[in-house]
């Protein structure tokens, strides 16, 4: 099976070996103002509560794609290129035919969500609509890492962390940049919301 192109930098790029990497960049900047969120936390469905889940959906949520324009700097973004910014991330949890958690690390990859009105609630849609297949691929990927109010990696699992599976929808809050290289943003993030 040929993976695409942009799809074989991913993965490559999001390698254990390469998630370490990632992780301490992603320890370079800060985790949010003043340390604190502005929505109430939940438990996971393990029952152990996580301050990193939020129970309100953050408002004006922005696709892989279109933040991946807005860090890049392109025409008309209000952003420097490859400047970290606060960002609301929407997106699947999904690393295609690899995994897409972190193992120990509260460390996960988001892919781009399908277009609204067009396959949202069929999970094979994806792979069967070409319209939506050519989308996913050029798509950017976001590599998202749960960090501590100290700006630390949360070394705790993302899927017991905050209840996640494979496939969920969420949310993700925090201070992100872009990599054109690799087509992938990097998230410190500092909430996440799961959608129902």
């Amino acid at each position: 099976m040929t993976m695409p192109s942009a799809c074989s930098r991913i993965v490559r790029f999001a390698s254990p070996i390469s998630f370490a990497v990632l992780g301490l960049l992603a320890l370079t900047g800060s985790g949010g103002c003043d340390g604190e969120r502005s929505a109430p936390v939940v438990s996971p469905p393990g029952g152990r509560a996580s301050e990193y889940l939020l129970t309100t959906q953050p408002s004006d949520p922005a696709s892989l794609t279109q933040t991946a324009e807005e860090l890049s700097g392109a025409e008309g973004s209000p952003s420097e290129p490859n400047a970290a910014r606060e960002v609301v991330l929407i997106g699947k949890i999904d690393a295609g035919d690899f995994p897409a958690f972190q193992d120990g690390q509260a460390t996960f990859m988001l892919s781009e969500l399908p277009a609204a009105g067009h396959g949202l609630d069929d999970p094979d849609h994806e792979d069967n609509c070409p319209f939506c297949k050519r989308r996913a691929e050029q798509a950017p990927k976001a590599i998202v890492s749960i960090v501590d109010p100290d700006g630390n990696a949360v070394k705790t699992d993302a899927r017991e962390l905050l209840g996640v599976a494979q496939g969920d929808r969420v949310i993700a809050v925090g201070t992100a940049t872009y990599d054109k290289s690799v087509n992938a943003i990097t998230l410190q993030c500092s909430g996440v919301y799961v959608g129902k």
